[in-house]
């Protein structure tokens, strides 16, 4: 502006400052959770749980694994389970069905889990009085059980079925099943009881016998799953009830009336349930389809900072699925490339097929941006350990925590799946459960493809800077300091390295505009890196002189 007033006028120019680029190590795992929804992120497996919910520890593993060998952040994406089978078990009871349990999450991870009841009693004269029951949850693999004991069937209390199991992360109470009593059924109690007459369905008149053949009466009312329990004598107003009790779900009411020499008056709406001491299996689970796996894949195109991807398949029996579903992370790594988010898969080969099989597979999923493992259940832990390692470093012969049980390799074996690019995990005396070497399906190295990645990342973040500033000598001189400061900080870290002979640079930049192009808009940008390689192989060579 020009002055009218002799002065000083000052003008702050702001030099243009990149953002910090987001932290490496950051996963995107597909799976099914207990709570489906939208992408959630999690760096803690407490915040896991709680966003997911505890079923999820079971439905998706691998979540565990991965923070377990240090991943900078999840971001979760669950798949639609509205197609998969959630497994179940109906328990029976004195009358019926007494209990539904349903796991807690749909999938066919739960399809081995079973369940055992265990009555506890007390003597009364002889003869046993149930006075509770412990439940016993059998873990899939058989990893241990989940106990709850002295539960009972009283709402309201910290033992009720329903309170107790709510605590589980297998199996939660789907419902609690009421038996419809009918005239001339026996109830049984602390006495036995024999209804003779029933009116309406919502609202029950039964008349009882008890101790010292004094005739009562218990009125009974339902709403929904609102019960109300009246008992009287039969000599007495109904308007005027001798006790009442309001509960809800109230399965089973042991109502105590201290009257007529009557100490203990017992109505059962749904009796215990009955003793199973060898585990009734749940049955009904299924994971779900291809195509919910790949919407779910589709959900982590919008989280820019995702350098890792994980898809959490609970069945694998089904090559053609698996084939497809990790073809479609192949898809998803190249597609975001191009949109400068590039990241690589990871996938492990199914437990059932044969070595041949893996070697199948591995052959129609060849990428740079796709890492195939073996043996099955390791690539959770592995995507976790390359996720917490500096993006330039490799992951041959690094050790990773959390893995049990697992197949043994073989040298034989683990020549053979790295002929055809599949990286195996191996124990090896001394060194603990390492990766043997980290390659991608086609034969490169998983870093280079990291390192790459990263300097993609950081051009594109400096450039989004300069957009809209004019292109002329200074901007696109502006342009070309920002990107040297950025690639020299690559080589400082090391990320980026001369040639061996010391002859070319770590990177070689060019950043020009042609007048056709200045007429468009356009200032291009030719960069050229070397990333660091791994020490794959050492050949030595010894000289014995006598």
């Amino acid at each position: 502006m020009a002055r009218i007033i002799p002065g000083v006028q000052v003008s702050v120019v702001k030099d243009v400052v990149p953002p910090q680029l987001a932290p490496s190590g950051v996963l995107g795992i597909v799976g099914v959770t207990e709570k489906g929804g939208d992408p959630v992120r999690a760096s803690s497996w407490k915040t896991f749980l709680e966003l997911c919910g505890p079923g999820s520890a079971y439905s998706l593993p691998e979540a565990r694994q991965a923070l377990q060998n240090g991943v900078f952040e999840l971001v979760v994406s669950p798949v639609d389970a509205k197609n998969a089978g959630i497994a179940s078990i109906a328990v029976p009871g004195s009358v019926g069905i007494a209990l539904k349990l349903q796991a807690r999450a749909a999938g066919a991870w739960a399809s081995g889990l079973g369940v055992k009841v265990i009555h506890r009693t007390r003597d009364d004269e002889g003869s046993p009085v149930i006075t509770g029951f412990d439940v016993h949850i059998q873990r899939p693999g058989g990893a241990g059980e989940e106990v709850f004991r002295n539960l009972n069937m009283v709402p309201g209390g910290s033992r009720f079925v329903r309170n107790a199991l709510a605590s589980s992360s297998l199996i939660k109470l789907e419902k609690l099943a009421y038996a419809k009593h009918t005239v001339g059924q026996t109830v049984k109690g602390g006495n036995t009881l024999t209804l003779v007459k029933t009116d309406g369905d919502n609202r029950s008149i039964y008349a009882v016998k008890a101790a010292g053949d004094e005739e009562l009466k218990v009125r009974i009312e339902r709403k929904n799953d609102i019960f109300r329990i009246e008992i009287f004598r039969i000599n007495i107003d109904p308007a005027t009830p001798w006790f009442s009790h309001v509960g809800a779900e109230f399965p089973y009411a042991r109502l105590n009336a201290e009257f007529a020499g009557i100490a203990d008056l017992s109505i059962e709406h749904a009796g215990w349930p009955s003793e199973v001491d060898s585990a009734l299996a749940l049955s009904g689970s299924t994971d779900a389809g291809a195509t919910e796996y790949i919407d779910a894949i589709d959900k982590l195109q919008d989280e820019a900072d995702v350098d890792l991807v994980f898809v959490g398949l609970q069945d694998q029996s089904d090559e053609k699925k698996v084939a497809k579903v990790y073809g479609a992370v192949v898809s998803h790594c190249d597609t975001l490339s191009s949109a400068c988010k590039g990241r690589i898969g990871f996938g492990h080969v199914p437990p059932t097929a044969s070595r041949d099989k893996h070697k199948e597979l591995a052959s129609q999923l060849v990428s740079d941006r796709f890492v195939l493992l073996a043996p099955h259940g390791v690539a959770g832990a592995v995507a976790g350990m390359v996720g917490k390692l500096d993006y330039y470093r490799s992951p041959t012969f690094k050790r990773v925590a959390g893995l049990t049980g697992l197949s043994a390799l073989g040298t034989e074996a683990q020549r053979e799946y790295l002929k055809s690019n599949v990286v195996p995990v191996a124990t090896e005396q001394g060194r603990g459960t390492i990766v043997i070497r980290g390659l991608t399906t086609d034969g490169d190295q998983i870093n280079v493809r990291r390192t790459a990645d990263r300097a993609v990342r950081g051009v594109k973040s400096i450039g989004d800077q300069f957009i809209g500033r004019l292109n002329n000598a200074d901007g696109r001189g502006a342009l070309k300091q920002k990107l040297t400061e950025f690639l020299l900080q690559m080589e400082k870290d090391g990320a980026i390295v001369p040639s061996t002979d010391g002859a070319d640079p770590s990177f070689q930049l060019d950043v020009y505009s042609s007048q056709d192009d200045f007429a468009k808009g356009i200032v291009r940008v030719d960069i050229a890196v070397r990333p660091v390689r791994a020490i794959d192989y050492i050949y030595a060579t010894i000289l014995v002189e006598t």
